[in-house]
């Protein structure tokens, strides 16, 4: 990923729309953070009520939508790369940068963007 003018970075990956709305969960006190709105192996981007803190590191918890490989979620560690306010007011867009997945997770996210998910 490259940054670009006003702090945005430019992917490198194919976005994956995806048809089914994840829930995705800090990891450490289980409050919703947002709601998948696009993946790729590389990220993915949340819609949340509120603004996300930009370069931090979450531990996270995806809700999947069907059990999938003996998993009904997924836990991994991702770094929020920007935010910014939605044309919605009342939400807000977050992306993220998932952090050395382990192949039994990149695994599942790959089985994830094959069953429910568009490329945009």
């Amino acid at each position: 990923m490259e940054k670009q003018p006003g702090g945005m970075v430019e992917r490198n990956a194919d976005r994956w729309h995806l048809v089914y709305y994840l829930r995705v969960f800090d990891g450490k006190n289980q409050q919703i953070i947002g709601h998948v709105v696009d993946i790729s192996e590389k990220g993915f981007m949340l819609i949340c009520d509120e603004p996300v803190k930009v370069g931090k590191t979450f531990s996270l918890r995806m809700s999947l939508p069907n059990r999938m490989k003996d998993h009904d979620d997924v836990e991994l560690s991702a770094i929020s790369r920007w935010c910014k306010s939605d044309t919605d007011p009342n939400f807000y867009l977050a992306g993220f940068q998932l952090d050395d997945l382990e192949p039994a997770i990149r695994s599942l996210i790959a089985a994830l963007l094959k069953d429910f998910s568009q490329k945009k």
